[in-house]
């Protein structure tokens, strides 16, 4: 199923890899096939060998690793490709480092992932020439910031984790740390700083002790750092307490503050435009509230106006008005003709505005921004037209089915899933698509048992012939179809197929070192 957390949640990812210990057996390729090859930028000399191969060339010639963990369709790979990767200043950094291309869908890739902790498309880390991840470099940045921050971590003397546990020690640290807290990927950390099972709470915690130690002369870092204590805050449960009451107050001040000041807006241009909905509420009430809700519009209506911007930075902004304007709608309030009217004309400008490279992220921003202004042709409009553009039309797909599904078309929502899995490439994105197909059919078509038991002994046996089939994120997809399977399997019959599905998985997972994987603790 496809939503706006998908988008917004794929918009804030571009990061990371951890240490290289305990890595495969050498020789393992990472080129995709050409089924999968990502169309990267010839002026940068990508790494062509092993990951091995790269770890010991990275501590031979002295040089940092610099690791790009991506998929062909996956909207803010081409993003990135089309803008931090084309730029000179990144092709003249890249020289100073070992770049690395690692597609998931490669033999082994999710063996890697998951030795490196790695989930989302995509993720940038920088490996140190010894092979211990310094940081996760964020999205979202523009090319001066980006290629600063990758200048920092170059240099680092030691990684972002080991700068968290100083400054929980008490101990100080430097204006390049400070940087570097400010901007690692934290939506990415899978484990690195916290812990895998960290409680929003202990997240808040962390990051408000960061933005409270961080010196008030470092504006920039310090913003970014309230920010991210802000947004966390902000989903935790309200209270009557003073101390809660007070920190109301604080972070509202500290929000407005940032708003106001045009180098910490840009500095912080994407979490504004995406934590109005979340904050409004938050820290205002009343006529406060209308007025805190008035100024985030402005900064949004104002980055999507700005034609210095990267196009997809604006077409975000354009996601984001709508997402605010129903934030404060009344019940059973829309958007007005005139507000629709803008909106229609905004996307069919946005979409005959983006370059080849822009084109995946911009429909994938798109049709979304329509659907959530009640733009349900429009939206479909525009998904159909990608269908015939793209190359590589499976991923619009699910969110056609999705479309369709809302509408309560239910049979042509599991048609677009089916082409989706149907016409998918890659066996990670075989399995992502097929789960999804399966786990729809179970929420559409319960009682369709044949159609379920085939599908889901298909991905099976498509997990069976990969080397590292129940690796990361296979492991995780897997988790979903067990979820939707044992939540499903509540009649005889039923019970039944499942009992012929967990036969296969017992098969696939037959060896005590196999049965030692995640993925084979499912479906029992």
């Amino acid at each position: 199923m496809v939503t706006t957390a998908r988008l917004w949640a794929s918009l804030l990812i571009i990061l990371m890899l951890a240490s290289c210990d305990n890595q495969p057996a050498e020789n393992t390729a990472i080129k995709p096939d050409n089924s999968t090859q990502l169309d990267l930028p010839a002026d940068i000399d990508w790494f062509n060998g092993s990951v091995e191969q790269a770890f010991a060339a990275a501590k031979q010639r002295n040089k940092p690793i610099f690791l790009y963990w991506g998929a062909v369709w996956c909207p803010p790979c081409h993003e990135l490709k089309a803008t931090i990767f084309k730029e000179q200043a990144f092709i003249d950094q890249s020289k100073l480092f070992i770049p690395v291309y690692l597609d998931g869908d490669t033999q082994q890739a999710q063996l890697y992932a998951e030795k490196f902790s790695v989930y989302g498309y995509p993720t940038v880390i920088l490996f140190s020439p010894q092979g211990d991840e310094i940081t996760r470099l964020p999205g979202g940045v523009d090319i001066q910031r980006y290629v600063g921050i990758l200048d920092l971590a170059i240099n680092a003397i030691r990684p972002v984790s080991a700068l968290v546990s100083a400054v929980q020690r008490g101990e100080s640290i430097g204006r390049a740390d400070w940087d570097l807290l400010a901007y690692y990927s934290w939506g990415q950390d899978r484990g690195k700083v916290f812990a895998e099972s960290a409680s929003g709470l202990e997240q808040y915690q962390l990051f408000a002790l960061l933005a409270d130690n961080c010196p008030d002369t470092l504006v920039v870092a310090k913003s970014r750092l309230q920010m991210l204590a802000i947004d966390q805050w902000a989903n935790l449960q309200p209270s009557d307490s003073a101390a809660y009451q007070q920190q109301r107050v604080d972070y509202l001040q500290q929000v407005t503050r940032i708003m106001a000041d045009r180098e910490l807006r840009e500095a912080n241009r994407d979490s504004l435009i995406y934590a109005g909905p979340g904050l409004i509420p938050a820290l205002t009430e009343g006529q406060q509230q209308a007025d805190l809700q008035q100024q985030f519009v402005s900064v949004v209506e104002a980055v999507f106006n700005n034609d210095q911007l990267d196009m997809m930075v604006r077409l975000r902004a354009l996601s984001a008005w709508v997402a605010l304007q129903k934030s404060s709608f009344e019940k059973d309030q829309t958007f007005s003709p005139d507000q629709l009217q803008w909106v229609a004309e905004s996307a069919a400008w946005g979409e005959a505005s983006v370059n080849k490279y822009q084109y995946h992220g911009a429909i994938n921003s798109l049709w979304q921004t329509l659907y959530d202004a009640g733009l349900v042709d429009s939206a479909r409009a525009i998904l159909n037209r990608a269908l015939t553009l793209s190359k590589h039309p499976y991923y619009y797909m699910p969110d056609l089915g999705y479309l369709e599904a809302q509408q309560g078309n239910n049979a042509e929502a599991l048609s677009w899933y089916k082409k989706a899995w149907d016409s998918s490439v890659g066996p990670a994105t075989r399995t992502q698509w097929g789960v999804n197909y399966v786990v729809n059919l179970i929420a559409l078509s319960p009682d369709n048992l044949s159609s379920i038991s085939t599908a889901s002994q298909t991905i099976i046996n498509e997990l069976a012939s990969q080397d590292t089939g129940l690796y990361q994120r296979n492991s995780v997809r897997v988790g979903q179809l067990s979820d939707s399977l044992l939540g499903w399997a509540n009649t005889a019959e039923r019970q039944q197929v499942l009992l012929a599905i967990k036969a296969q998985m017992t098969q696939l997972c037959a060896t005590p070192e196999d049965r030692q994987r995640a993925g084979c603790q499912l479906l029992r």
